[in-house]
């Protein structure tokens, strides 16, 4: 044969090789795509391999994440909750006390107003439908049926006076019609609920104590709403810069991850930092009402209209309807709040830099006491915000009536129909110079009044309810600050 042909060698074709039909080529290495097919096969195994161990190791990352911050939540959650109560809790001057109770007095005979009328609601539609007039006259087994109007107490009647001649009875006190108690004073003991706890003299420490000596709160009211707490933060947490990035992206802007106090231009990624924190906020606000009503209700199981974070949307839901969650009176001051807090805070760095010109790498110490000093500006403008905010969050606007919703303070009976009204509220009714500490009773029976200190009588004290907490809170970071950058100093020297 002629040797200028290549004939396949001899024998049974390789088995092996990759390709047995054509066994001359040899090793399958020899062929280049080939050697890229199961290069590619690989580097797919390979791929896939360490995409389960990072996934693996996200979730155990984020597992542990998520235990620590509810751990830090579950150390700050005591104070936070003494705050909220403190801010809610109505405390009235002279003439607000007496506001106060003539409040009751119109919101109980509202509430047998509207039971009497439900009342006659009932016995009317009874009479109906027993009397064959309607739909051919169904038997009604209403232990109710054939009640009449009298059966029911006056909607309006009268306060009734216990007779001081009685033995059992040591001075009189004002009942109505049903036999309860008509509070005619709010620092009046005798007449306050058992569930709730007398007006809070103190601040915060003050106020984690009564919790825990109260008989129906306890040391595990220190946590109420802390579960709704931690999903809040945990959403935010992924769900802002998300949508922060995402903006970013869109609008072809810097990184988010760089210090607007870098950029030249700083104005376009405030604004879609801004606008994340606000939709998120916005998204994420019933988990705010959520807890803030949590803290606020009695832990008296008997009471209490909430027993937890679902139960609580579903009984908005049901009662205040869909838009109670987002809308209301409280839609003005969540729109404030999530546009002030990050706009405020991000600008603190920009401000001491750009306009102050005071360099945190220069002058480290001048910086903090700037720092201070705006952070200082920023609680008086955040604190009254937050008090009128978690005031109207408390605020049951019930389109169909459920149980009545009971606090562990005393809370203004009386709604406030807004943001402005609210603070005038506040100002008018709980400012003041004569505003009242407490009443004490001596042996005799003698009831008096301790004053208020002088810094009691300002007229927005009410307002700023928790600023001494915040005030040290921040004084400690400074020092602690000062204290490191004179530490950094001497090691440079």
């Amino acid at each position: 044969m002629a040797s200028g042909f290549n004939f396949p060698p001899s024998g049974a074709p390789n088995v092996n090789s990759s390709t047995p039909l054509r066994p001359y080529y040899g090793s399958p290495l020899d062929s280049p795509l080939q050697q890229y097919y199961q290069h590619t096969s690989q580097l797919e195994e390979e791929l896939s391999h360490h995409s389960e161990l990072n996934s693996q190791e996200a979730a155990r990352e984020l597992f542990s994440y998520g235990m620590i911050k509810y751990l830090t939540l579950a150390i700050a959650t005591p104070f936070e909750n003494a705050q909220t109560l403190l801010q809610v809790q109505y405390l009235p001057n002279d003439e607000g006390a007496s506001s106060s109770s003539n409040d009751d007095s119109r919101a109980a005979e509202e509430r047998r107003d509207e039971e009497f009328r439900r009342a006659q609601e009932e016995v009317e539609e009874e009479e109906y439908f027993n009397s064959g007039s309607g739909s051919g006259g169904y038997y009604s087994s209403n232990p109710r049926r054939g009640a009449s109007a009298e059966d029911f107490p006056a909607s309006r009647s009268n306060a009734n006076r216990l007779d001081p001649s009685a033995a059992v009875f040591h001075e009189r006190k004002d009942i109505d019609q049903s036999g309860y108690l008509i509070r005619a004073d709010l620092y009046d003991a005798d007449s306050r609920p058992a569930f709730q706890l007398a007006p809070i003299e103190g601040g915060v420490w003050k106020t984690v104590t009564d919790l825990v000596k109260h008989p129906t709160e306890g040391w595990l009211s220190l946590w109420k709403g802390q579960y709704t707490n931690w999903v809040y933060e945990i959403l935010h947490l992924f769900a802002q810069p998300t949508l922060e990035a995402t903006l970013n992206d869109t609008f072809d802007l810097y990184d988010d991850t760089i210090p607007l106090v870098h950029l030249d231009r700083f104005g376009p990624n405030m604004a879609t930092m801004v606008t994340s924190h606000l939709v998120v906020g916005l998204i994420l606000s019933p988990l705010e009402l959520v807890r803030t009503r949590l803290v606020v209700q009695t832990a008296d199981p008997t009471q209490k209209k909430y027993t937890g974070m679902l139960n609580c949307i579903s009984t908005i839901i049901s009662e205040e309807g869909v838009s109670a969650l987002w809308g209301g009176v409280n839609l003005i001051p969540t729109v404030l709040y999530h546009i002030l807090t990050p706009l405020i805070a991000n600008s603190i760095p920009l401000v001491i830099d750009r306009v102050f010109n005071i360099s945190a790498s220069d002058s480290p110490l001048l910086f903090s006491v700037a720092e201070l000093g705006l952070e200082t500006l920023d609680l008086l403008i955040r604190l009254p915000l937050e008090t009128v905010r978690k005031r109207l969050q408390i605020q049951i606007q019930a389109k169909i009536p459920g149980k009545r919703y009971e606090t562990v303070i005393e809370t203004r009976k009386r709604p406030y129909a807004g943001v402005i009204d609210c603070v005038y509220k506040i100002i008018q009714e709980e400012g003041g110079q004569h505003k009242r500490l407490s009443s004490k009773k001596s042996d005799d029976g003698e009831v008096t009044f301790v004053d208020r200190p002088w810094y009691g009588s300002w007229g927005v004290r009410g307002l700023y309810t928790g600023l001494g907490m915040h005030l040290t809170s921040n004084l400690a970071m400074f020092a602690v600050g000062a204290v490191t950058n004179l530490q950094d100093e001497g090691d440079d020297w």
